[in-house]
């Protein structure tokens, strides 16, 4: 039986057991959107590191955020390459509260948009606007994800200081 080469896949992941209860009506949004929108969904718990290479989780030991961000890319770029024809990350803390008007984009990829509120110097709430890999999806024709992929671990690689939490 040919594979159907059709298929959209959305992926979740965070340590187990789940830290705080307000993270579950998170996972259940995007579980619930992925249902509705007939795309298979996986959860992966620290499995997600299996395909991090050793000298790179070693590197990250004490800033794990940066080796999950490696750790989604490399998950997302095998889904793709295997039986999926568009893959989606979604943060745990990701919450889909319209799930009727949450669509992905006719597009090769996506990443998401974040609003960063902080105070200023002078006491003032600022707002930035940013990229963010919150959300991403990428289909089998897009032209970013191994480039991101092979950037993260060239740059985790080759770095020798400290690095930010938003490395990758």
């Amino acid at each position: 039986m040919p594979l159907d080469r059709t298929k959209t896949l959305v992926i979740q992941s965070h340590q187990t057991p789940l830290p705080y209860d307000w993270l579950k009506p998170c996972l259940q949004s995007v579980q619930n959107w992925a249902i509705k929108n007939n795309y298979e969904y996986l959860f992966l718990g620290d499995e997600i590191f299996s395909r991090v290479p050793t000298n790179l989780l070693e590197k990250t030991q004490h800033q794990r955020v940066i080796a999950t961000d490696l750790a989604r890319l490399l998950a997302l770029q095998h889904y793709l390459k295997q039986e999926f024809t568009t893959v989606i990350w979604c943060d745990a803390d990701f919450l889909i509260f319209d799930p009727d008007n949450f669509n992905i984009p006719d597009t090769s990829y996506a990443v998401g948009r974040e609003v960063w509120v902080q105070i200023d110097k002078h006491n003032n709430l600022k707002a930035f606007r940013k990229v963010h890999n919150a959300f991403m999806m990428f289909r089998e024709e897009n032209s970013f994800l191994d480039f991101y992929t092979e950037t993260a671990e060239k740059l985790l690689s080759l770095n020798t200081g400290s690095m930010p939490d938003q490395f990758i």
